[in-house]
């Protein structure tokens, strides 16, 4: 009888492991997206405006009006998942040039500071990854 269920209980395993198996696509080198125009030296900083750390030279912005990439001055090797940006904007936009610090959210400990550079607009597939 154990016998007759284990090919039951194999196949559903599987079927509640499969969403966790799944491959997740592979990550995607921001100077590889399309630009969309021309690049600027601003973008408004509005509700909604997400920043994605895509490596340690590259920032991807997400605005209404869709991504930007955004070229740091300078590699900023301080850039960790764990740790935040604090934008030094003293305008209602960030530009280029425009510092900002990365620190510690736990300990509140300064990293460092990193320049933003130009932004181009840039498009990004559905499911795209970036690399932190």
């Amino acid at each position: 009888m154990l016998s007759d269920l284990r090919p039951m209980v194999f196949a559903l395993a599987v079927a509640l492991a499969g969403p966790a198996l799944a491959a997740k696509p592979p990550v995607t080198d921001p100077m590889t997206l399309k630009a969309t125009g021309a690049a600027r030296p601003c973008i408004p900083i509005r509700a909604g405006v997400s920043t994605k750390q895509a490596g340690s030279s590259v920032l991807m912005f997400r605005a209404q009006s869709g991504w930007f990439r955004n070229e740091l001055r300078g590699s900023c090797p301080m850039l960790r998942d764990d740790r935040v940006l604090i934008f030094r904007t003293t305008m209602t936009q960030y530009c280029e040039l425009d510092l900002f610090d990365i620190v510690d959210p736990l300990s509140g400990m300064t990293f460092g500071s990193c320049a933003l550079g130009a932004f181009t607009p840039v498009e990004v597939p559905k499911g795209t990854r970036f690399a932190n």
